[in-house]
């Protein structure tokens, strides 16, 4: 490759094959941005897409694992329910029997009450026959009778007591039973009602399982198509890269320069240590100055992209007499 003048460089670029040539290296670069783009952006779909599938398919294991906790759960509720249900006919049958026994004891008491006030009644009735006797063996045969009935009185009082007493401790006895027996049923009622709701929510949550496993499968189906889509995109970004990369070789010979990856380079006639240097696309950051396609800067050879410098003016002139020079001897060697 022969260094070159700016001039020369300047005709280079102003070919209309290498304006084509420029046309369409921007065009398959742009192409190529956007492919890119494109695929970072499929990727990412796919691995969020990816990770609902898996988070949705673990919801729904899970509501299906809760529906099965809600049908256990029901089933021990039910069994409960049950257990209650047969001790509350028992404590009925308690009951009942308790309720007899205070009624006996009742019907008991009332008639010790009721012989208790016909004792009384006839014990006022001698004491009152003994106040109005006159004849003393008449009033030693009431005093002895008074004496019995008082006896009597003093017995049935006795009973009266007693029966009352059996009968407010088998009363309570039975009040209790029957309080039980309420609390029983109460407490069935509330099984059952727990029963019938966590068998609802036991369906509840399998419609809700079945849901997840279908929304689970379309974003399968749905990372599926994003696969096959970054696939071809992959295929055609690769095609766009080989394109510019058959590009890069035409301009070698089209144009006769270094090609790297964003630039193209032409060694200076004038200067062994310097390069001219022309972006292929414009870059607004990245760089020490910013750039323009198509436009000419030079670079050191050390330090090369690194450090991009502009033309300075009035570079021209220095070629012009430069390539006098050159002329003078080329002449001179003609002669």
């Amino acid at each position: 490759m022969r260094a070159m003048w700016l001039r020369d460089v300047q005709a280079i670029l102003a070919r209309s094959e290498v304006v084509q040539w420029w046309d369409a290296m921007s065009k398959g670069l742009s192409r190529l941005e956007a492919m890119k783009a494109r695929c970072e952006e499929l990727e990412q779909q796919v691995r969020l897409t990816e990770f609902r599938a898996e988070q949705t398919q673990k919801n729904a294991a899970d509501a299906l694992y809760q529906a099965g906790e809600y049908e256990d759960t029901a089933a021990r509720i039910e069994r409960e329910a049950a257990e209650i249900e047969n001790r509350s006919y028992e404590a009925v049958a308690q009951f009942e029997a308790q309720r007899i026994m205070a009624s006996d004891l009742f019907s008991r008491m009332g008639a010790c009450e009721h012989s208790l006030l016909t004792l009384q009644s006839e014990v006022k009735t001698l004491e009152v026959s003994l106040a109005g006797a006159n004849d003393a063996a008449r009033r030693e045969e009431l005093t002895r009778a008074l004496r019995r009935k008082q006896a009597e009185v003093q017995r049935a009082e006795h009973e009266r007591r007693e029966s009352a007493a059996s009968y407010e401790r088998e009363n309570s006895r039975k009040l209790r039973l029957w309080e039980e027996v309420e609390q029983m049923w109460s407490r069935s009622l509330d099984l059952s009602l727990a029963v019938a709701e966590k068998r609802l929510r036991s369906r509840r949550s399998r419609q809700r399982a079945e849901q997840l496993f279908r929304e689970a499968e379309e974003h399968k189906a749905r990372v599926e198509a994003l696969r096959r889509e970054l696939e071809e995109n992959a295929k055609r970004r690769e095609e766009i890269a080989h394109a510019l990369e058959e590009l890069r070789r035409q301009a070698r010979q089209l144009m006769g320069c270094l090609v790297g990856e964003e630039f193209l380079y032409w060694p200076r006639r004038d200067d062994n240590q310097r390069a001219f240097c022309v972006p292929i696309s414009d870059h607004a950051a990245g760089y020490n100055i910013e750039l323009r396609a198509r436009t000419i800067y030079q670079v050191g050879r050390q330090r090369g992209v690194q450090f991009i410098e502009p033309l300075v003016q009035g570079t021209g002139l220095a070629e012009e007499a430069d390539q006098r020079l050159d002329d003078f001897f080329t002449l001179g060697r003609k002669r």
